[in-house]
């Protein structure tokens, strides 16, 4: 029969707070495995069981789990006592945990649940991995913070035929119906270089869509289960900027008459980019 020993180790900062957990997997003297994750917003105890999850679900990659044998170690007198069965499962939160545990344990020929120290080397080694994992949770967190919030400012308005939501066509090819890009005057320069018959991409902003929807019905999908909303073109997103290729017919002063374009009417006009083939058109090799 063979052994593995597992030691695993969990921390929050703030309990609850920001936590995370590790693990050692062991045979004998040799460690196969050293690994730590994050456990989002949890207390102590919900990282300790966690980690021993982790663990059980881990080591079945270097064994047969009905033919080993585990011994697991932990600082957590709390989480030992309650998987000895000398202490009861109260906290709601660790309910779902404990139930776990015990399925994994019982996927494997034994798993015994030892108490020790703080103090132990492997221990020792499995809690700072947690508060290496914390430090670099803790950095990621403060970056996200500080990624700077985009300001963007309509450039124009789109006059369109297309006046309720539902009456503009799926995508701008679908239609040879004319539209209007009244460009605001103080972007006028900005339309330099721009003539009939070009062909140039339309940035607006969906500002009658749902910002709160991330799956969707894909068109594509005969299936029609719902993908997410990256994965289409779907006018509901978080950030409801959309993209068309139009045909420029006219341009009266700041106006720019086009065709291919399914806006409705008043959209905001974000920005207007050409279109070049070489470089926008896939590469068919």
């Amino acid at each position: 029969m063979r052994k593995l020993t597992i030691y695993t180790d969990g921390a929050s900062r703030g309990n609850p707070g920001l936590a995370a957990c590790a693990w050692l997997i062991l045979d004998g003297c040799e460690v196969l495995e050293a690994e730590s994750a994050g456990v989002g917003e949890n207390s102590n105890n919900v990282a300790e069981y966690t980690a021993l999850i982790n663990a059980l679900r881990s080591a079945k990659k270097y064994c047969t789990p009905e033919e080993t044998e585990i011994e697991a170690f932990s600082d957590s007198e709390l989480m030992v006592r309650q998987l000895s069965g000398q202490y009861a499962v109260r906290a709601p939160a660790l309910k779902p945990l404990y139930a776990e545990v015990k399925r994994l344990a019982g996927t494997y020929a034994a798993v015994s649940h030892t108490h020790v120290r703080r103090e132990n080397p492997y221990i020792s080694s499995c809690d700072w991995m947690c508060n290496q994992a914390l430090d670099m949770l803790r950095k990621r967190e403060e970056e996200k913070k500080s990624v700077p919030r985009p300001v963007c400012s309509p450039i124009g308005i789109v006059h369109s035929p297309y006046k309720e939501k539902g009456s503009a066509p799926r995508q701008g090819r679908m239609t040879r119906d004319i539209s209007e890009l009244e460009i605001f005057p103080q972007f006028a320069d900005g339309l330099d270089g721009l003539f009939p018959g070009d062909d140039i991409f339309v940035l607006c902003w969906f500002d009658r869509s749902d910002r709160d929807v991330l799956k969707v019905p894909s068109r594509r999908d005969p299936t029609g289960e719902p993908r997410g909303v990256f994965s289409t073109r779907s006018p509901a997103r978080p950030n409801p900027i959309s993209l068309t290729l139009v045909k420029i017919l006219e341009i009266r002063k700041t106006t720019l008459v086009v065709r291919g374009l399914e806006m409705l009417d008043g959209t905001p006009v974000l920005d207007i980019k050409p279109y070049f083939a070489d470089i926008d058109s896939p590469d068919s090799a």
